[in-house]
């Protein structure tokens, strides 16, 4: 029977750690769109080790403080995949532009770091709605991003497969970009 109890009080923990940072999320301190997106310094909330989706890699760590956010993403090119296979590309610039490249189509865009989370605007994609992650960090320098489902349950959302320094795919960062977003 006390076997049993364990788990269950994990996940009354687990969603009332949830309930908290969803609350917190849902807060209007911000505009989606700042002059400086990355300016934007809020408090990093906290991120409990059981609020990692099962298929997390067991040794990534969340980084919440945005100091450390944006040095780690700041001039940095992503290859990443979905956790459906898709594969991604994003380069950081630090100034907070941002282009993200999918099925043959290039986004300029925004990036910036809110309440812990990293989030992204691309106004040709999705129609502009910003989309946020808590961002966690592999010791071999892989990085995943963390989402919240409608459920509010959090699943791993992606995952890189490669990073480098730099714009390395050679992304066009101005202008919008001529495919229609999805």
């Amino acid at each position: 029977m006390t076997m049993r109890l364990a788990p269950a009080l994990r996940q009354l923990s687990y969603i009332a750690a949830l309930a908290q940072m969803l609350a917190a999320a849902l807060l209007p301190l911000a505009p989606a769109f700042a002059e400086t997106p990355n300016d934007l310094e809020q408090p990093a909330p906290e991120v409990p080790g059981d609020l990692a989706p099962g298929d997390l890699a067991p040794d990534a760590v969340a980084v919440t403080d945005a100091a450390e956010i944006k040095k780690k993403l700041s001039e940095l090119t992503i290859y990443g995949r979905y956790y459906d296979g898709e594969d991604w590309i994003e380069y950081h610039l630090a100034d907070g532009r941002t282009a993200y490249f999918e099925k043959g189509c290039t986004y300029p865009g925004k990036w910036w770091v809110d309440q812990g989370e990293v989030c992204y605007a691309y106004p040709n994609y999705r129609d502009g709605a910003p989309n946020c992650f808590v961002m966690f960090l592999r010791p071999n320098g892989g990085i995943q991003f963390v989402a919240f489902g409608a459920d509010k349950a959090p699943y791993l959302a992606s995952s890189s497969t490669k990073t480098a320094p730099g714009n390395d795919a050679h992304l066009q960062l101005n202008g919008v970009s001529p495919c229609l977003g999805v």
